[in-house]
C-alpha cells in the first residue's frame, strides 16, 4: 500500500487540465507534458496524485510567458511502473531536470515537493523552488501511515523497517534537515491549517530548518484544494517570475 499507488485514484479537486502541446518520453517509461513556450517551470505531483492537480498553475503559468512542465512520476500516469520509491521518485525528478536545463523553477506538491526540493539540493538543477503541503521527513510520513492502517508499536518498527530495507537507505536521509546546508535557491513553502494528510507543522520545521525560506500559510483549503486556490495561485507563479531567466526556452 505504502509504494504501490492506485492510478485510479482523482484527488479533489478533480479539474480540467487542457490537452499539452507536447508530450515528452524521457526514457525508461518516464513522460512529461508540456504547455506553453517560455523559460521551463517543472511541475511534480505527489503520491497518487496527477498532472491534472496543476490546471490552475499551469493556466496562470502559460499566461506569464512560461512553459509549464508536468512530470507524470513513476507508476503515475502514462508513466510506466507498478512501485514508487524515494529513490525511484528523486531519480525521475534528476532526469527531468537533466533534460529540461535550464529550469526557472519546480514546483511541487505533497510527497512531490519533498522529493523536488531533495533532488535540486543535490543537483542544482533549477534557480526557484515552490514547495505546496510538503512533508519534512519522510520517517514521520512512514509513521502516519503507520497509525492510518493501525499498526502497532512494534508492528510500526517493522513496517518502516521493511521499507527501508526494500529501498535500501534509512528513512532519515530524506528528511530536510540533511540537506539544509546544500539549498541555496530562494524557497516559497505554501500549507494549509486544515491539512489532515500532512500537517502545517511539516512547513514550520521546513522554515525554522531553512532561515530564507518565505512561508505561506493558508485557512480551510486542505490538502488537495489549495493547488486551485487563486491567491495559492497568483503568489505561486509570482515567487516564479520574480527572476526570470533572460532569454525564454523553448522545447
Amino acid at each position: 500500500m505504502m509504494l504501490n499507488p492506485r492510478r485510479h485514484v482523482r484527488p479533489p479537486p478533480v479539474l480540467s487540465l487542457p490537452l499539452a502541446d507536447q508530450r515528452i518520453d524521457l526514457g525508461d517509461g518516464l513522460v512529461a507534458w508540456r504547455w506553453g513556450e517560455g523559460p521551463r517551470v517543472l511541475l511534480v505531483h505527489g503520491f497518487e496524485g496527477n498532472r491534472a492537480q496543476f490546471s490552475a498553475i499551469v493556466a496562470a503559468l502559460v499566461g506569464r510567458g512560461f512553459a509549464a512542465v508536468a512530470l507524470d512520476v513513476p507508476a503515475h500516469g502514462e508513466s510506466a511502473g507498478d512501485e514508487l520509491t524515494a529513490v525511484k521518485f528523486i531519480a525521475a525528478i534528476d532526469r527531468t531536470l537533466a533534460r529540461l536545463a535550464p529550469v526557472q523553477a519546480v514546483i511541487g506538491h505533497s510527497l512531490g515537493a519533498a522529493m523536488s526540493l531533495y533532488s535540486v539540493a543535490h543537483t542544482g538543477g533549477a534557480n526557484r523552488v515552490a514547495l505546496i503541503s510538503a512533508p519534512s521527513s519522510l520517517k514521520r510520513e512512514l509513521n502516519r501511515f503507520a497509525s492510518a492502517v493501525g499498526l502497532s508499536d512494534r508492528g510500526r518498527k517493522a513496517f518502516i523497517a521493511s521499507v527501508e530495507a526494500h529501498v535500501g537507505r534509512p528513512a532519515a536521509d530524506f528528511d530536510v534537515s540533511r540537506i539544509a546546508g546544500k539549498v541555496d535557491v530562494p524557497l516559497l513553502l505554501v500549507h494549509d491549517q486544515n491539512d489532515r494528510q500532512v500537517p502545517v507543522i511539516e512547513s514550520a520545521r521546513t522554515a525554522h530548518a531553512l532561515p530564507s525560506a518565505e512561508l505561506m500559510v493558508t485557512r480551510g483549503l486542505g490538502h488537495n484544494r489549495v493547488l486551485a486556490d487563486p491567491l495559492v495561485v497568483r503568489a505561486v507563479v509570482d515567487f516564479v517570475a520574480q527572476e526570470t531567466m533572460g532569454n525564454a526556452c523553448t522545447m
